[in-house]
């Protein structure tokens, strides 16, 4: 247990980061999840395919690129993640 008020109130606010970190992790593992089960479907057509796969990738890349500049993950490890969800979905 805590005696400074200091000590008490930065417990609480890394209670309030950990949630904030945790839903914004799992935000971006179920979009990297989707795009790779959308990717793994068969599609009759090529232009189909992009136009589905396209935005949710633009919005995969959105959400990983913003974690990156919260410091919630790498930026390479960011960049790596795009790369090879854009090379799957190419």
């Amino acid at each position: 247990m805590q005696r400074h008020a200091s000590a008490v109130k930065a417990a609480r606010q890394s209670v309030k980061k950990n949630e904030r970190n945790r839903a914004a992790r799992a935000t971006f593992r179920s979009l990297i999840k989707k795009v790779r089960e959308e990717a793994a479907k068969k599609y009759p057509s090529k232009e189909e395919a992009k136009k589905v796969l396209a935005p949710l990738l633009n919005e995969t890349q959105k959400v990983l690129m913003k974690a990156a500049s919260k410091n919630l993950i790498k930026k390479k490890t960011a960049s790596r993640y795009v790369s090879r969800l854009s090379s799957l979905v190419n």
